[in-house]
């Protein structure tokens, strides 16, 4: 740590001693940190780990946000009829229905045909023997216009319900509604852990800055004597706790990267059964330059925060006798 400078000096000399101790500080910090790389790596790499999770979870969650987004299948209304009801008065139900404005096609299933699709899909081949009677309802699959929005369909679903004939009827969009709510409160809860890893970090490195502090008390006792204050001897910790959390950062971009590439290929075949293409995670997979530039710098900022924070309240207790 180089002793006080700009003492005495011309408001420009001042400035100039002022650029050139912090330029000698930040070039020293880093210099150090290099000299001990198992421990900087180590720091490094919790700082990344820290910021990688949230990153990963968040990319993820927009990136199922987007895909919902693209969704273009139509809501569908499913209305089961009355148990009584015949294949006739159903017809005859579809019919009114398709006249109705907000309505796009209506499809019949008849209640034979349902059964029958049941018994092959599950094997149960014994089944129709076995039976008496169908259970299951004839069924009408209600599309709407597409410009109808999901309040209206809504409004739409409680109208067809009255209908003579309709037992109940069914919102097929509302898996949706409950997936974007789900994802809503994910993005909030991975909000909550980010900030509590952040806080994290912040102990971290406090700790370790602390841990330098003290191995340089004597240091800093000699530039408390020749006149240097605190904000002097802070700058140095300062920019460790900057090249600190910057290069935590680049770990996490690294993190987010790696991370993104595995989980890849088990995504692609989850969107390939909607028709999707995924959304990447990384350079290819949602890692932007932006993005690595952001996770860099909230690195950085948390390292100096930290060491604010910590040197702040360590160099208060080391005092000249």
């Amino acid at each position: 740590m180089s002793s006080p400078t700009g003492i005495g000096l011309g408001p420009r000399s001042r400035v100039s001693a002022w650029l050139h101790h912090h330029r000698q500080a930040a070039t020293d910090s880093f210099g150090k940190l290099l000299s001990a790389p198992i421990s900087t790596l180590m720091t490094a790499i919790a700082i990344g780990i820290a910021l990688a999770l949230p990153t990963i979870l968040l990319l993820a969650i927009d990136s199922a946000e987007r895909q919902l987004s693209t969704v273009d299948n139509p809501p569908q209304l499913t209305l089961l009829l009355e148990p009584a009801t015949t294949i006739t008065e159903a017809e005859k139900l579809l019919s009114q229905i398709e006249r109705k404005p907000g309505i796009s096609t209506v499809e019949l299933k008849p209640r034979d045909d349902a059964l029958l699709e049941f018994v092959e899909a599950t094997g149960l081949t014994q089944l129709m023997d076995s039976l008496t009677n169908n259970p299951l309802p004839h069924t009408l699959w209600v599309y709407p216009a597409p410009n109808v929005r999901q309040a209206g369909i809504e409004a739409l679903a409680q109208d067809l319900e009255k209908s003579s004939g309709v037992a109940e009827a069914v919102v097929d969009s509302r898996w949706l509604k409950r997936l974007e709510a789900s994802l809503e409160a994910g993005q909030v809860t991975v909000q909550s852990i980010g900030v509590l890893l952040a806080l994290g970090v912040i102990f971290v490195l406090g700790n370790t800055l602390r841990l330098s502090i003290e191995a340089r008390r004597d240091e800093i006792i000699v530039i408390k004597l020749i006149g240097g204050g605190d904000r002097f001897a802070r700058r140095p910790f300062l920019y460790s706790g900057l090249w600190l959390g910057a290069l935590g950062g680049l770990v996490s971009c690294v993190v987010v990267l790696l991370i993104g590439s595995s989980i890849a290929p088990a995504t692609e075949g989850l969107f390939e059964l909607y028709d999707r293409k995924p959304l990447s995670l990384g350079l290819s997979l949602g890692l932007s330059p932006e993005l690595a530039i952001l996770l860099s710098g909230a690195g950085a900022a948390i390292g100096w925060l930290s060491a604010f924070v910590s040197v702040s309240v360590h160099l208060t207790k080391i005092q000249p006798r």
